[in-house]
């Protein structure tokens, strides 16, 4: 697998075309091209913990240990427990990394935040569906498995339903537990040209192909990426 983003980026970059490139002056400046590959470990543990609450008003406020620093984790986490949950985006709401919001949490280092905040929320959500069930047919007067759920309304035998701001109070929690590691690869080709008598280095073209696994938000995903070369660039340039 690692053979192949190497080979994809190549192929985008047009390697074999510009090889002949390498060490050429060209209207006062060295072209120049290189590659890099990588593999890097993320997902780090011991573990993560996530709570949910029906708010009065239906929505589900979700309270986790991995914090947001800026990589857009409040509209990933919120995409996760919709999912979940089976509710809308708009119907749950993200408050992270507040020791008053939870008895433990690990924050966000190692890339680690989506795999263990994002499964522990997928523990609580369960959890969480398991409570709805028990309480919806105690008050139905059915059996658990009786109950459905249909968008924002909770439904019974003989079309009695609720919504979930009947519900509000109801909690769970949820904790994940990881000692191993998820990994991704990639490989990443620059063309730059120097100006020697200024020593001015211009970017002619960047590639970069990585297999990121499951893809929960393609435009947060872009930006990362877009944000990680610019970073490693102006780490080189300073």
């Amino acid at each position: 697998m690692l053979f192949r983003s190497l080979a994809r980026c190549l192929a985008e970059f047009g390697w074999e075309k510009k090889a002949a490139l390498e060490g050429k002056k060209i209207d006062g400046r060295y072209h120049g091209i290189g590659i890099g590959c990588f593999i890097e470990g993320g997902a780090a543990g011991p573990r993560e913990n996530a709570r949910f609450v029906v708010e009065p008003g239906g929505t589900i406020a979700i309270y986790v240990g991995s914090s947001a620093i800026g990589q857009g984790l409040e509209t990933v986490f919120a995409q996760i427990a919709a999912d979940a949950l089976e509710l809308p985006f708009e119907a749950v709401r993200i408050f992270h990394g507040s020791t008053p919001y939870l008895k433990e949490g690990f924050g966000s280092y190692h890339s680690r935040a989506v795999v263990m905040g994002g499964s522990a929320m997928l523990a609580a959500a369960e959890t969480l569906k398991k409570e709805i069930r028990t309480e919806a047919a105690r008050r139905f007067s059915c059996a658990p498995e009786d109950i459905v759920f249909a968008g924002q309304k909770i439904s019974g035998p003989a079309g009695a339903s609720m919504s979930y701001a009947d519900l509000a109070g109801l909690t769970a929690e949820g904790t994940f537990a990881n000692h191993h590691h998820t990994y991704s690869y990639g490989a990443h080709a620059a063309h730059v040209a120097v100006d020697v008598e200024t020593g001015r280095v211009r970017v002619l073209d960047y590639v970069a192909t990585e297999d990121v696994g499951r893809i929960i938000n393609p435009a947060t995903l872009k930006g990362q990426i877009i944000g990680a070369t610019v970073q490693g660039l102006g780490g080189t340039f300073l």
